[in-house]
């Protein structure tokens, strides 16, 4: 996928760069079509011979380095029979020239994205046994702040430059405005906006801050231009519409990430492995033991159910919240797919409850070997009449209060002489501690001959069924599962504002339709 993406980076490139040397003019100057079938055809022979080159990537490791190497010294030796020269260079005022800067700027963001997430094939095909860095967000993001400032100030920009040459105070009057009320409004999110992001230091911080102001830049500079740049011609704003909703995004991913909130701290003082290779730490995963209610903190929080996927090995969880404060009640659906060792092979996917300020984000970090869980235990048979009391366990105890016998039962399911039998238990599962009682009741129905027992089950597991009964005395049937609880931990968490990310992205997708739609009415009337 790394290698696809890349290949449609460098036709992104061919592309930009074809279109920057024909005579598109700004907006408001007369539009100039060109026409692409002969540079595609050129595009396509050499397109396919990288094609082949980068899926030879996948044929042999060997290939995952070769291979791209070549392809981009194919793409460099093409470069100037698809791509016509001009006679002069880009002026560094022009458009084209910004767009080939930011376009780079991506190439650079990408390159750094593969190489950092290709370490596993370099230890491969070398023999190295190279380690990802302890904090792998952090080495993403102390390089990737630097990115989002060019792209989002570039964003903002760019739409203001003419091409061929852009004169200063032609661009100094356009964007004077946006700047001015972008600082303004950069200023109160950051005055009132709580974004103190200081986990690494305050040099990260500052760049936060910047970058924050570089997408609101973008967000309000191509908002102003639909009226100062295209006269409010919709038409027209397409690629206004697509970078608005770009810096939306930008400032979504920004604000969200730099304030998230973990919920999940372990305040329950069960503390289990998270496998040798996660990341996680442990203080922010809160282990939830199943059918039981836990504390965590504005919420409480209880692991209710679980099932498998019938064919592989991927487990569905019910997690269920309710607000200490407003009571409210939601449910999680996180998933995991596991291999059992050590969980190693752990792949999680999140379940999430959305509001309109923020989502809350949950997914499963460790769980049960339900390999080695298995229970072996077996029912042991105790007699009682009413009012005795059985131990159970090495604590419990068990009191038959009654045994209730039922009439007038269906002939056509228990038969003439059937009957149905109820005993009424209560259960202790620590005799030193009375005031922690519980109520069974298991059934004994005798149909058509048949003995059929409905156990009842405990909160704790135990399971407790009616054997025999004549009404006045029962055998009752104990069982304590050998199993471990089952459990879970997990990693919880809060994104304020996260929609931002998601309307942006929706909007950007806006803005690629009105393009397409005003470049297809172009090539009909060109027709």
């Amino acid at each position: 996928m790394n290698k696809f993406l890349v290949f449609l980076l460098f036709t992104l490139l061919l592309v930009n760069c074809k279109s920057k040397k024909t005579s598109l003019q700004d907006e408001e100057d007369s539009v100039e079509v060109t026409d692409f079938i002969d540079f595609f055809k050129k595009l396509i022979v050499s397109g396919t011979a990288i094609v082949f080159l980068l899926l030879a990537g996948f044929v042999h490791p060997f290939f995952a380095l070769i291979s791209p190497i070549a392809a981009l010294v194919l793409f460099l030796v093409n470069m100037n029979k698809l791509i016509p020269a001009v006679k002069k260079e880009e002026a560094a005022s022009s458009r084209e020239f910004w767009m080939f800067i930011g376009s780079l700027v991506i190439l650079f963001s990408a390159i750094i994205i593969i190489a950092q997430t290709s370490l596993p094939v370099y230890n491969k095909v070398f023999g190295k046994k190279a380690a990802p860095p302890q904090d792998i967000e952090f080495s993403y993001n102390r390089i990737q702040i630097f990115i989002a400032i060019l792209i989002g100030l570039l964003t903002a920009i760019g739409q203001y430059l003419k091409y061929k040459e852009t004169g200063s105070q032609y661009f100094l009057k356009k964007i004077g405005l946006p700047f001015i009320v972008s600082a303004i409004v950069s200023g109160l999110i950051l005055a009132f906006g709580n974004i103190n992001y200081d986990k690494y230091g305050i040099g990260y911080l500052s760049f936060v801050w910047t970058a924050i102001a570089c997408s609101v830049f973008a967000i309000i500079a191509n908002l102003s231009y639909i009226w100062i740049g295209i006269k409010g011609k919709l038409k027209l704003s397409g690629p206004s519409i697509a970078h608005f909703g770009f810096g939306m995004m930008l400032l979504g991913i920004l604000i969200s990430s730099s304030k998230k909130e973990i919920l999940s701290y372990n305040t329950s003082g069960i503390f289990v492995p998270l496998g040798e290779n996660s990341k996680e730490l442990p203080g922010e995963n809160m282990t939830l033991l199943k059918g039981q209610k836990m504390d965590m903190g504005k919420y409480w929080v209880t692991y209710a159910s679980d099932s498998m996927h019938p064919k592989k090995s991927q487990w569905y969880f019910k997690i269920n919240f309710e607000d200490k404060k407003s009571n409210e009640t939601f449910t999680i659906t996180p998933n995991a797919f596991v291999n059992y060792k050590g969980n190693e092979g752990l792949m999680a996917n999140p379940g999430s409850k959305h509001y309109w300020d923020h989502d809350v984000f949950g997914y499963i970090t460790s769980m049960t070997d339900q390999s080695k869980n298995q229970d072996t235990s077996s029912f042991i048979p105790k007699t009682m009449k009413v009012g005795d009391t059985v131990s159970f366990s090495k604590k419990g105890l068990i009191i038959l209060e009654g045994i209730k016998s039922f009439d007038s039962l269906p002939v056509d399911v228990f038969g003439e002489n059937g009957k149905l039998y109820e005993a009424r238990l209560k259960v202790y599962p620590d005799g030193m501690k009375p005031e922690e009682i519980y109520f069974s009741a298991p059934r004994l129905a005798i149909a058509k001959g048949n003995l059929l027992s409905v156990p009842d089950t405990l909160s704790s597991g135990a399971m407790i069924q009616l054997n025999m009964s004549d009404g006045k005395q029962a055998e009752i049937g104990i069982k304590v599962p050998n199993t471990v609880t089952q459990y879970l931990t997990l990693k919880t968490l809060k994104f304020p504002f996260i929609n931002l990310l998601w309307l942006g992205t929706i909007i950007m997708a806006v803005g690629f339709v009105v393009s397409m739609v005003r470049r297809i009415q172009l090539s009909r009337n060109q027709a």
